[in-house]
């Protein structure tokens, strides 16, 4: 295998033999015509034509992941305060990530927040930290990034830095002070007092007695942070997470720890269609074999893990399916081609290849873009062509970087026609773009060598929890679409030497052998006194309408400088940022856009060059040398042809009825953009996502669609979902107080209720599937099947009494939660009035700010009850408040299987609040 420019590329931990693998298959002709026709069969009978770029796909159930400013909106516009959106910086923080170790491309860590959201979501306290961080300063706030003995966290200040305020997506926490302000680290550090610890003063009390009410079970030591990654297993407690803070921890002024510039870019062409898959191609899913296991779907961990398989998951990996097939026997499949030269299309009455060098004896190709959207894991490109004569050449090679490298994939050894197979992975996959260039010569007869047929399939890695997923009810789907036009990026590593690969030029430059240090530079200056430079030149086949840079420049003395400029021709550069201060803190993100509106459409470039000049008096080449941290290059540039195309979005799912599940789809055409509209989603609960696809009309890989609407026809309606409130609980009056049970608990189970009085104690169990461990035995407790079983719980006096909560426990399929739950009040222990009603399906209807513990979604709990959600607190407020003594639970198993129990928690004071749809998903 060769490489333009460099002799080799840097090998990676390697999941298929080779980093590429290639069949040549000389085959009659009667079977190449077969292969080229099943290559083209969607495509015959409509000539190419223009492409939809840019496009976005949003439901009101998750935020819009296309850009920072995007993403920010759509997940804060629902509130008003700052507090309140810094909140939701926070949910949306731990909802689209999960605490494992950390997803690297290059040697480098995902630090973007729009990169990582969309196709990684692997990483531990210090990425989310960084993601949260860039999230308050989109906001307009300033945020600090804090070092714990053994963790870090993220603060937000909206005063101007006056006060600060602790978030937590890590350990999935926050707290609130004695004025119900988010607490600061500072604050949780310092010794508090209230009723809440028996007026005893000690830090971190905000920690343990005042914690935001959807982040632990229970106040004191022993509470869990129950949504967290493993609270019970972890020994996630509050006592072991205050410690984080009152052992000391440290403010880092030195950087600010945030970057970003990426985007989301979907584009769709004839005869593609992009599949987002909820589950991963790779792995088994019930009784189906693998969807896909020729190629690499996954990008792997430091380790070379799967992400998926990181503290047994198996939820945070999806998968993208592309195809695109060309006809390059239509007449203006030209319009598919990224680029080209010296190229003709064969005529329709003559015989020869369908696009062949246009002269003898001249070298010319074809360029074809892979827009991916997300990280590419793995390609599979199969292909027709012919080749006349021995001297004659027919090869493809690809591009990571924009075109600036070609590496070789596949090359003609023999003559006639001829099909390849080429499975690639290093030399594209880490990517969310790459090149396809097919190069050919003919000395004597131009249309004997050229190429017949080309289809590409290419697998990408999704971060399934950020896909745009229906929900049980009424779903609002938005398509809209930003300014057409094509998109190149250029994201080149730096440190090692690698920067080497992508570069135009450089001067007395140095490279950090490790990369993202965050505190100091990647790339800087490698000689004192003199100003040293690097310059990268980035070209496209088209007039440029914008060029977007995100730079993060790094500078720790008042004598040294660094210097980002840009040139449209190479020798006119103008400065666009310096950093000279040297001051606090020593990383500036620079997002800069330069535009080319003011130019004439004939004067518009087609490259641009960028350059950093860095000075240093003292310290080049060294921990302290100013230089840059990260680059990243955006081109904005016309695409061929402009003309929206209608197009088709499906959606599949499966429903979770009473009756039985029943799997459906939705296909909408799309006219126009912006184009909105309703899926209606029926069932006990949400539904299993399968995939979502797009694709211009009539492209779909299995055919033109042949129903518009619902798969079966059949609208159910709006109206199943339940309106989103939220419950706010005063003290529990039940803590420490006797009850009788109808019937004994489960010795069998290794954890009975011991001394009949475990589900008044104050403890609430977190999920977990263990049952008998140490934690567990003050917890939880269990009764066997078929009987119901009576509780009834003395207050020792009659008082008011507005509500329950029953804190029930699943960890497997023989002990669940209960069916029903019927409550009654009493003032003698005789006269009972139904107070209200529990269902076993209310878990799948928690209130508005329920926050799951990581594995909620896993798929080793499918088979259970009520799936990942082991531990749930049922809430109950009574229509109005009742006065009573005695408080009655009748608990009714579900059918052959017992209970788990953990609470019965009695208030005097509860009370039922509405909550906002979290997403605005806008025109």
């Amino acid at each position: 295998m060769s490489a333009e420019k460099d002799s080799s590329m840097a090998r990676r931990l390697l999941l298929l033999p080779e980093k590429r693998h290639t069949r040549v298959c000389p085959t009659p002709w009667i079977q190449l015509t077969l292969v080229a026709l099943g290559l083209l069969m969607f495509g015959l009978d409509r000539d190419a034509d223009a492409a939809d770029y840019r496009l976005r796909l949003v439901t009101d159930n998750v935020p819009d992941y296309t850009d920072m400013a995007s993403f920010v909106q759509s997940s804060t516009d629902a509130w008003t305060t700052p507090q309140e959106k810094c909140i939701a910086v926070w949910r949306w923080g731990r909802r689209s990530r999960r605490q494992t170790s950390c997803a690297v491309e290059d040697g480098r860590h995902i630090l973007d927040p729009i990169l990582h959201y969309n196709s990684y979501g692997a990483m531990n306290c210090g990425i989310i930290s960084s993601l949260n961080l860039c999230s308050f300063l989109q906001l307009g706030y300033r945020g600090r990034y804090i070092q714990l003995g053994d963790h870090t966290v993220s603060e937000a200040s909206w005063d101007d830095g006056l006060n600060w305020h602790l978030f937590d997506s890590s350990m999935s926490f926050f707290c609130l002070n004695h004025d119900g302000q988010v607490a600061s680290c500072q604050e949780i550090k310092e010794p508090h007092a209230c009723d809440l610890s028996e007026g005893r003063s000690e830090p971190g009390h905000f920690y343990l007695y005042h914690y935001a009410p959807q982040c632990a079970t229970h106040s004191g030591p022993t509470g869990w942070r129950c949504a967290s990654d493993q609270p019970v297993g972890y020994r996630r407690t509050l006592i072991n997470g205050a410690s984080s803070y009152t052992d000391g921890f440290s403010v880092d002024r030195y950087c600010q720890m945030a970057r970003w510039g990426h985007r989301y870019t979907q584009n769709l062409r004839p005869s593609e269609s992009y599949t987002r898959y909820w589950h991963p191609l790779d792995k088994p899913r019930g009784d189906m074999e693998p969807a896909e296991s020729r190629l690499v779907c996954f990008r792997p961990m430091a380790n070379g893990s799967d992400p998926d398989d990181q503290h047994g998951l198996n939820n945070l990996r999806g998968n993208g399916h592309w195809i695109f097939r060309p006809d390059l026997t239509a007449d203006d499949c030209r319009d598919m081609f990224y680029d080209e030269s010296a190229i003709a299309l064969r005529p329709a009455e003559q015989d020869g290849a369908n696009v062949h060098p246009a002269q003898t004896a001249t070298d010319a190709w074809v360029v074809f873009k892979i827009y991916a959207a997300n990280v590419i894991t793995g390609m599979r490109i199969e292909a027709t062509g012919r080749r006349g004569e021995e001297n004659d050449r027919l090869e493809m090679s690809v591009s990571r970087d924009a075109g600036i490298r070609w590496q070789s994939v596949w090359q003609s050894e023999t003559t006639g026609r001829q099909a390849w197979v080429s499975d690639l992975r290093d030399p594209v996959a880490g990517v969310t773009q790459c090149l396809i260039r097919v190069r050919m010569r003919a000395e004597r007869h131009r249309q004997a060598t050229g190429l017949d047929s080309i289809q590409v399939t290419t697998i990408t890695q999704l971060n399934r929890r950020t896909l745009p997923k229906l929900t049980l009810g009424t779903n609002q789907i938005v398509l809209r679409a930003d300014e057409q036009l094509e998109t190149t990026e250029l994201w080149p590593a730096l440190h090692g030497g690698a920067y080497r690969d992508t570069i135009l030029a450089e001067e007395s430059v140095h490279s950090d052998e490790q990369s993202d240090g965050m505190y100091k530079a990647t790339l800087g200056a490698g000689t004192d006194g003199r100003e040293c430079s690097v310059t990268w030149r980035l070209t496209v086949p088209s007039s440029i309408a914008s060029v977007d840079y995100g730079v993060i420049s790094t500078n720790r003395s008042s004598r040294s400088y660094v210097s980002l400029q840009h040139s449209w021709d190479g020798e006119d550069f103008q400065e666009f940022h310096r950093n000279q201060d040297g001051d606090f803190p020593f990383d500036q993100q620079v997002i800069h856009r330069i535009a080319t509106d003011n130019m004439a459409e004939a004067d518009k470039p087609r490259q641009i060059f960028f350059r950093g000049v860095f000075f240093c008096s003292s310290g080049a080449a060294t921990y302290n040398m100013p230089g840059i941290q990260d680059l990243l290059i955006r081109l904005s540039h016309q695409p061929r042809k402009a003309a929206f195309l209608p197009l088709e979005v499906t959606y599949h799912w499966t429903e979770h009825r009473e009756e039985g599940d029943v799997t459906r789809s939705h296909t909408e055409l799309v006219s126009s953009l912006p184009h909105r509209y309703s899926i209606h989603v029926a069932g006990r609960r949400d539904p299993t996502m399968h995939w979502v696809r797009m694709n211009l009309q009539g492209d779909a890989p299995d055919g033109p669609a042949q129903r518009y609407g619902y798969s079966d026809g059949v609208d159910v309606g709006p109206g199943w979902e339940r309106s989103p409130v939220v419950y706010r609980w005063g003290r529990p009056l039940s803590v420490g107080r006797t009850y009788e049970t109808s019937r004994p608990s489960d010795e069998q189970s290794g954890n009975p209720d011991r001394d009949g009085r475990e589900l008044t104690n104050g403890i609430v169990i977190a999920p977990t599937d263990s049952v008998t461990t140490e934690a567990l035995q003050t917890a939880t407790a269990f009764w066997g099947p078929d009987a119901p079983v009576t509780f009834t719980v003395d207050l020792g006096q009659r008082q008011s009494i507005a509500g329950v909560r029953v804190t029930s426990h699943q960890p497997n399929a023989r002990y669940c939660h209960p069916a029903v739950v019927e409550v009654g009040v009493s003032q003698d222990g005789e006269i009972w009035h139904a107070a209200g009603q529990i269902r076993h399906d209310d878990v799948f209807h928690p209130p508005g700010d329920f926050e799951p513990w990581e594995h909620d979604d896993n798929p080793k709990y499918d088979d259970l009850p009520a799936g990942g959600r082991l531990a749930y607190s049922y809430p109950c407020v009574f229509d109005h408040a009742l006065v009573g003594r005695y408080v009655r639970f009748v608990c009714t198993p579900l059918e052959k299987r017992g209970i788990g129990l953990s609470e019965l928690s009695v208030y005097g004071q509860a009370e039922q609040q509405p909550w906002p749809n979290e997403i605005a998903v806008g025109d």
